[in-house]
């Protein structure tokens, strides 16, 4: 994948999990529904944090670093 397509997708990326952690996805899982002792909603907010942090740590690898610009005629020190 090229450069822009890694930063189209990583902007993607962080609006999507803006976007999750709005109320009306959030009131999906308004019911007293219960996983392991803890409720559904609670396993959402948590899950998709776990998601969002391991999707930016693989878009942190992935993105190539910016070498500053340098004028031409000029070494790279």
């Amino acid at each position: 994948m090229t450069r822009r397509k890694i930063i189209g997708a990583s902007l993607f990326f962080a609006l999507f999990g803006a976007m999750a952690t709005l109320p009306p996805l959030i009131l999906l899982f308004r019911f007293d529904g219960f996983i392991a002792g803890l409720p559904v909603a609670t396993l959402f907010l948590f899950g998709l944090w776990v998601f969002l942090v391991i999707g930016a740590a693989w878009f942190g690898y992935v993105l190539p670093r910016d070498e500053p610009h340098q004028p031409p005629g000029e070494e790279h020190r």
